[in-house]
């Protein structure tokens, strides 16, 4: 899908169609609830919240509720920031900061190979891992023959769903001697004031919204053809390592123990507010990256039928781009789906950070028809129809 040259655009039109998009998803939400957030530079343009955060429990600007897979862009900024710290170029070998990555034929794969899902490790090949356990998990990542023949071609790429996190994790810690979750603790959410974790602490817990499965399956497709075949890389990508509570259904994410755990790949419990907050700073030139870094998280690296999602994806360093069209007409926005319907995203060219958090999912990993028509109306492309 080629992505076109956005209208004008304008802030004051664009929150009247958000609002009035998002009372008509409000009107038609019948279990849980969602919020909505839009922000432009460090001006708040639109904070909406409607239906419920768990059971008679009014949603409000200050829930947070898990974003599943848009955890990811959080984690990449987060590794990138490690990265521009130490000076450490992007196309320097893993095994540089990682050794012991070098087994079973890794030894040439790059950081950026490794951001943009090129690496050939999308699904972890050991079952019954624990999704809280990194230390076992990266030990089995590094020793691990690739999922495919590794080759530096930017079309040869599949979406590592929950190995993602667990790799920029033990970069982050190789650097810093701190993890992903603490580091970015000290450079961001608390200088910024972000509510926005990779584990919640404990007594925010009875704050978090109730994450609801979807009411309906996923419409017949490849990906849920490959999704039922517990041989296929979509299966195992989306499914290993595992929990000790059992599959990562929604029930077992709104668990205290899952809550309160760093899940870099998946789960990351914040407010809209502060997802879109977080990428409005992205959008436009901060103290915190380089104008160089900064061009590095909207250029595509990755592209084309993912191999993982069997859809056409494309993705820079840890962001999924807009090559395709995800985030409507800007074509140097960049940011990430969750499953269920969360989305964040940044917009350079409006200076624009996006999020919207439902707690009722719908059926598949990328966004789905309610997201859609969000982004369709920020940007005013349903008044064209």
């Amino acid at each position: 899908m080629e992505v076109s040259t956005p209208p004008s655009f304008d802030p004051a039109s664009a929150k009247t169609r958000l609002s009035a998009a998002f009372a008509e998803l409000a009107n038609e939400t019948e279990h849980g609830g969602a919020a909505i957030a839009l922000w432009q530079g460090d001006h708040s343009l639109l904070s909406l919240q409607c239906g419920e955060s768990s059971p008679g429990v009014g949603w409000t600007e200050s829930t947070p509720c898990l974003i599943w897979s848009a955890s990811k862009g959080v984690a990449a900024a987060t590794t990138l920031h490690a990265l521009q710290k130490n000076r450490i170029e992007l196309e320097t070998p893993v095994v540089k900061l990682w050794p012991e990555f070098a087994a079973s034929g890794k030894e040439r794969i790059t950081l950026t190979q490794l951001l943009s899902h090129r690496a050939g490790l999308a699904a972890i090949e050991i079952k019954g891992l624990s999704i809280t356990d990194h230390e076992s998990v990266v030990q089995a990542l590094a020793a691990q023959t690739p999922n495919w023949e590794f080759d530096n071609t930017h079309a040869l790429h599949g979406y590592g769903a929950r190995t993602f996190g667990f790799l920029l994790d033990e970069v982050v810690r190789r650097l810093t001697s701190t993890t992903l979750s603490d580091y970015w603790n000290q450079v961001f959410r608390e200088p910024l004031n972000l509510d926005l974790w990779f584990g919640l602490p404990e007594k925010k817990l009875t704050e978090a919204a109730t994450v609801i499965a979807p009411r309906t399956p996923p419409a017949p497709s490849d990906f849920s053809r490959a999704f039922g075949d517990p041989t296929s890389l979509t299966r195992r990508a989306l499914s290993e390592p595992n929990s000790r509570l059992g599959t990562l259904t929604p029930s077992v994410m709104n668990s205290p123990e899952i809550r309160m755990a760093s899940i870099p790949s998946l789960g990351v419990i914040a407010t809209a507010d502060a997802l879109a907050r977080f990428y409005a700073l992205l959008a436009a030139p901060n103290p915190f990256f380089t104008e160089s870094t900064r061009a590095l998280m909207k250029t595509s690296l990755s592209h084309g039928l993912d191999l993982t999602l069997l859809a056409e994806t494309s993705f820079s360093t840890g962001f999924m781009t807009n090559y395709f069209g995800v985030y409507g007409p800007s074509k140097s926005a960049f940011g990430h789906p969750g499953a269920g319907g969360s989305l964040g995203f940044a917009d350079p060219e409006n200076a624009l950070g996006f999020a919207f958090i439902p707690s009722a999912m719908h059926p598949g990993a990328l966004p789905g028809p309610r997201t859609q028509k969000l982004v369709q109306a920020l940007y005013g492309l349903l008044d064209s129809e």
